[in-house]
């Protein structure tokens, strides 16, 4: 944890200075944070007067978020959950006014491309019309281009197959990668318009384009009622 704070956590205040900016949000506002981890940009917004919701998978990620939340002393409605059961959580109505998922934080290792496209139209529904999600994940681009034979890229179904070790057991997890013109569409399939695709870094979310070889992407899409994204 302390390695993934000194890596990330200097980059906050601008990533979420980006982040309203391109939501056009203010104070207030009702945000959705999936995939929220130790709550980074969570509490970050809820330090800038955010009424934020966070859902994490990982229960230990949570209590970690709950403990920091504490310091500054902001209130955030953290949830524990499978992104891919995010429909269960809300009732009928109960909209935001913006939605982030952030870092590799769940979307791509939901099981697949049909649960992934399933999650955007959970999400698009959850937004208010005319709001936005902002997504980054990884550059499947990147993946393409730097492919080596007994690298653990499946080639033919986009797929990375982590494997780690971490102390005395064997980390595993496969992850779905996108091209920039996949996860268009699959953005337009879930009811987005506006689409924007841009490059993205640690402590770098601004309105560039994305190169070739950069490691994550960002995509924004705005919800859409002339779709229905059921």
């Amino acid at each position: 944890m302390s390695q993934m704070d000194n890596r990330f956590t200097p980059h906050t205040s601008q990533e979420v200075d980006f982040l309203e900016w391109e939501l056009g949000i203010k104070p207030g506002k009702r945000i959705i944070d999936l995939g929220c981890g130790a709550g980074r940009h969570s509490i970050e917004l809820a330090k800038r007067g955010y009424d934020v919701v966070g859902i994490d998978i990982s229960a230990p990620m949570l209590a970690e978020a709950k403990k920091r939340a504490r310091k500054p002393g902001v209130t955030i409605g953290f949830y524990q959950a499978d992104l891919s059961q995010l429909e269960r959580l809300f009732k009928k109505g109960e909209l935001f006014s913006g939605a982030i998922c952030l870092c590799e934080s769940g979307f791509g290792v939901l099981g697949g491309w049909e649960e992934d496209l399933h999650f955007l139209k959970c999400v698009h529904r959850l937004l208010k019309v005319g709001e936005k999600l902002i997504l980054t994940t990884f550059n499947g681009l990147r993946k393409y281009r730097r492919y080596k034979p007994k690298h653990p890229f499946d080639y033919i179904n986009g797929i990375v197959h982590w494997r780690a070790q971490l102390n005395d057991s064997l980390f595993k997890e496969d992850h779905r990668v996108y091209i920039p013109s996949e996860l268009t569409m699959m953005f337009r399939l879930a009811g987005f318009s506006q689409i924007k695709v841009y490059g993205c870094s640690p402590g770098h979310f601004a309105q560039q384009g994305l190169g070739i070889d950069d490691i994550e992407m960002m995509m924004i899409g705005e919800r859409d009622d002339s779709h229905s994204g059921s």
